[in-house]
């Protein structure tokens, strides 16, 4: 089993992925004035999945026990039912997913085409997952095309190859104002949210979009996507080339830059990059997860409705760290109905 400890050997790969997390202009992925999507939870016990980062240096803090937490619930603090951590081992193993949308001919560029002849830069980072994660690949395309190419696996290398072929241009020229790639785009997640929840013990789904994030969609279905996928605790990370302009908002009553607003809402990070740090940024959000700490707690209440979450160091922590950020979902709703996926 590998392990992170920071040593010697291992101090120029963490410091190069901090100045990743530091110093994207993208890196927080703040998506301002968007309200927070949700996650339902239908079983007795919550889990939250969060990271703790050093605004200093970047780096996650790993040294943090459940005494250090308080976790609020609509402002009412409950007591934390169990916790582990990813430094020990304990916490759920990760399914990876490299997630693009088609290398189209007329916008391949400021899509994913971006990293056509960059995906072996990806193959480094993948070595320090542990044995237990796995590696899957997923796309969808404009033309309503949506594919899970390959389920997670531990072979790093399939992946990698498996990256190279969804990369691979395609002849379709993308309609303006098309619904199709909308719908591929919620279709995909769905299907990672079904193979999560096929697998025994459910892995931790982390979709890292390879994409400059110019999709749009209405916002009740968007947070729908989101909803679903946060019943598994997934998370959402993106990277794209510095390069690639911003897409500009949209006035149709969509929600623009989609996966960033994703990224916020389930506690995960956007970086804009040029090509030669690609490797340093997936190294960076593997860093993240191996030391993420995963917490678990009851509804305050089972009513349906919407509920704020709220996560605070406390004691000693709370003087130690007073400049630590914490990053976890925002919301969820306690529900006694089966998840979306059952139903």
């Amino acid at each position: 089993m590998k392990s992170f400890a920071m040593s010697s050997l291992r101090l120029g790969r963490v410091a190069l992925a901090a100045a990743i997390i530091r110093f994207s202009p993208m890196s927080l992925g703040q998506v301002p004035d968007q309200p927070a999507p949700t996650f339902h939870a239908s079983s007795s016990l919550v889990l939250l999945d969060l990271i703790a980062q050093d605004p200093k240096t970047g780096l996650p803090l790993d040294n943090l026990g459940r005494e250090d937490f308080q976790v609020f619930d609509n402002n009412i603090p409950v007591p934390i039912a169990s916790f582990d951590t990813g430094k020990h081992y304990d916490a759920r193993p990760i399914a990876l997913w490299l997630v693009v949308i088609c290398n189209e001919q007329n916008q391949g560029f400021i899509r994913s085409g971006a990293f056509v002849g960059h995906e072996s830069l990806f193959r480094f980072p993948l070595d320090h997952l542990d044995k237990r994660d796995r590696v899957g690949v997923a796309h969808w395309c404009d033309n309503g095309d949506a594919e899970l190419d390959l389920h997670p696996s531990e072979d790093r290398d399939l992946a990698i190859r498996a990256l190279v072929e969804a990369l691979k241009p395609i002849p379709f020229i993308a309609p303006r104002g098309a619904r199709v790639g909308e719908l591929a785009v919620q279709e995909m997640f769905r299907s990672i949210i079904r193979d999560t929840h096929h697998k025994n013990p459910e892995p931790l789904p982390v979709a890292v979009l390879l994409y400059g994030d110019l999709t749009g969609m209405p916002l009740p279905e968007l947070n729908a996507v989101v909803d679903d996928f946060l019943e598994t605790s997934g998370i959402v990370f993106g990277i794209k080339d510095a390069s690639v302009p911003e897409g500009s908002p949209l006035t149709n009553g969509e929600q623009s830059a989609i996966f960033h607003y994703m990224a916020v809402g389930t506690g995960g990070q956007y970086f804009a990059i040029p090509p030669g740090l690609y490797a340093s940024a997936l190294d960076s959000i593997i860093l993240q997860l191996h030391f993420r700490y995963q917490i678990g707690f009851k509804p305050s209440v089972i009513d349906g409705k919407r509920h704020r979450l709220r996560v605070e160091l406390v004691g000693d922590a709370r003087k130690r760290y007073k400049r630590v950020s914490l990053r976890y979902r925002p919301e969820y709703i306690p529900t006694q109905a089966p998840p979306a996926w059952q139903r």
